[in-house]
C-alpha cells in the first residue's frame, strides 16, 4: 500500500474484479493507495481478491453485482454512496465473450445476442447512468470504460460482440462530451488479445495462438497487468487532458 500517491484517499469502483483485466486493475489502484470496492457477478472469486487486497493492508471490500442489472448496479453505487460519500474514479470492466466457435450469424440464437448486448453494452451503460451522479456530487472524476479491439474492426461471427464494443466506443465519445465540462474524464481502453480466463481456451492451442502472435508486432498476447497499467493511467494527473480516448492495448495489433 502506497499512502503517498496521488491515488491516496479516492475512491476507486472496478466492475469485473474477481479476475483477469479487472482484478489486475483492482489491484493496481489498491497497491497505489486508493480505496477500492470490486464489483463481479462471481461472489466466491471476488471475495477472495478483496480478502488478498485486505491482507496486504488495502481497503477493500466486494459487493456481489449483475451489470445486467440496472437495480444492482443503483445499489452497488448507494453503497459507496453510503460507505463512503464519494466516488473518483469508475472503471466500468465487466463483460462477456464469444465462445471458441460462435455460431454464423444467421444462427446466432437471440438468447445469445440479448445476454451479450445486456451485459456489455447496456450493462455499461446503467452502470454509469449509477455512478455519474455520485462523480458528480464528487466534484467530477475518471472513468474508463473496456472497449476491445472489436470497437473498431471485426471478425466472422462475431456479430453480437462486435456490436457490443463498438457501441461502448460510442457510449465512451458521448459520456466524455456531455460531461467533461462538469469535470468527468471518459475513456476507454480497448485490449487487443489478453491471456485471461476468457481466452484461455483458445490461447491453450499452439497452433491459434501462434496465428494470433504472428498478427501482433510485439510478438506475445498481453497479460491483465498490461491493460491495467494503461486503466490506472487514465485515471491519472498524467493524463488529466486525455478525455473521450479509446486507447487500444494490443501490441501493435491493428498498425
Amino acid at each position: 500500500m502506497n499512502r503517498q500517491s496521488e491515488f491516496a484517499e479516492k475512491i476507486a469502483l472496478v466492475t469485473g474484479a474477481a479476475s483477469g483485466i479487472g482484478k489486475a486493475s483492482v489491484s493496481s489502484f489498491a497497491r497505489q493507495g486508493a480505496t477500492v470496492i470490486l464489483a463481479d457477478i462471481n461472489a466466491e472469486d471476488g471475495e477472495r481478491v478483496a480478502s488478498d487486497l485486505r491482507a496486504e493492508g488495502n481497503d477493500a471490500v466486494f459487493v456481489r453485482t449483475d451489470v445486467s442489472e440496472p437495480d444492482q448496479c443503483s445499489a452497488l453505487v448507494d453503497f459507496i454512496k453510503t460507505k463512503y460519500g464519494r466516488l473518483d474514479i469508475a472503471c466500468n470492466n465487466a463483460g462477456i465473450a464469444d465462445g471458441i466457435a460462435p455460431p454464423a450469424t444467421h444462427e446466432l440464437p437471440l438468447d445469445v445476442w440479448r445476454r451479450m448486448i445486456d451485459v456489455d453494452l447496456s450493462g455499461v451503460f446503467y452502470c454509469l447512468q449509477a455512478e455519474l451522479p455520485l462523480l458528480l456530487a464528487t466534484g467530477g472524476g475518471a472513468i474508463v470504460n473496456t472497449a476491445s479491439l472489436q470497437s473498431f474492426i471485426t471478425f466472422p461471427r462475431t456479430t453480437a460482440y462486435t456490436a457490443a464494443k463498438h457501441g461502448v466506443l460510442g457510449l465512451t465519445k458521448a459520456i466524455a462530451k456531455e460531461y467533461g465540462p462538469q469535470g468527468i474524464r471518459c475513456n476507454a481502453v480497448a485490449p487487443g488479445v489478453v491471456n485471461t480466463g476468457l481466452t484461455r481456451e483458445i490461447l491453450s492451442n499452439d497452433t491459434w495462438r501462434a496465428a494470433l502472435e504472428e498478427k501482433i508486432p510485439l510478438g506475445r498476447t498481453a497479460a491483465p497487468e498490461d491493460v491495467a497499467r494503461v486503466m490506472t493511467w487514465l485515471c491519472s494527473e498524467g493524463a488529466q487532458y486525455v478525455n473521450g480516448a479509446c486507447v487500444p492495448v494490443d501490441g501493435g495489433f491493428l498498425t
